[in-house]
């Protein structure tokens, strides 16, 4: 199996990624679920997610999965019950689940694309590409980190605290995946280098307040 893999998509329980790795394994397909549920989340204003579970692929199989995994819902989402939550949307709302694709399971997407159609607002292929594009663009930008999260993480760096360790560590290095399987980094260039200086301060602060505390006890 090859060592690079993206997440492909995140779920909260393991039984819901099943079904997608059958397929997977029929097509021989490279993949790995990992278990995330100890990982620490952010909490720095970047887009969390209480998913357990990421079901990681090659980069280069992303479409070919997508694909599979359209097929996969196909029948459901063409004999799916009309008492279905996705119904009494409204088509601004639908549109805003093809706009951020990403945030819904593939069935609620495929079927909000059905319902459009339905309603004589079909988007094209050709759009839903443009859409793709603009989406990965806008979430590929990087955002500004709250100045509350600087005062705070100097200030636990000069009191010995190890949460301006974890702060300015996830200032400097977090990023997001990308639904092409690339991962940008959340925060500006500017920001991750004073990220970076935190996390240096805090490390050199918790050293200093543990060398102080012995010396103060012997």
């Amino acid at each position: 199996m090859s060592a690079t893999l993206s997440t492909y998509r995140k779920f909260i329980y393991k039984d819901d990624a099943l079904e997608l790795i059958k397929i997977l394994e029929v097509n021989h397909i490279d993949y790995e679920l990992a278990d995330n549920s100890s990982r620490l989340d952010s909490s720095f204003g970047a887009d969390v997610n209480n998913q357990e579970f990421e079901l990681k692929i090659q980069k280069e199989d992303f479409n070919k999965v997508e694909e599979l995994e359209e097929k996969l819902v196909e029948n459901d989402v063409q004999n799916v019950e009309r008492d279905y939550y996705l119904f009494e949307y409204s088509d601004e709302e639908l549109i805003e689940i093809i706009l951020k694709k990403e945030e819904w399971s593939k069935f609620d997407y495929l079927l909000a694309q059905k319902i459009l159609k339905e309603r004589g607002k079909e988007i094209s292929p050709e759009v839903l590409t443009v859409i793709s594009k603009q989406r990965l663009e806008e979430l590929s930008k990087e955002a500004e980190v709250p100045k509350l999260w600087f005062y705070l993480g100097y200030f636990f760096a000069f009191v010995g605290g190890f949460l301006g360790i974890i702060i300015g560590y996830t200032i400097m290095s977090y990023k997001r995946n990308l639904s092409n399987g690339e991962s940008a980094y959340v925060y500006k260039e500017e920001d991750r280098k004073q990220g970076r200086n935190i996390l240096i301060c805090s490390i050199i602060g918790v050293i200093f307040w543990i060398v102080v505390r012995y010396l103060n006890k012997y």
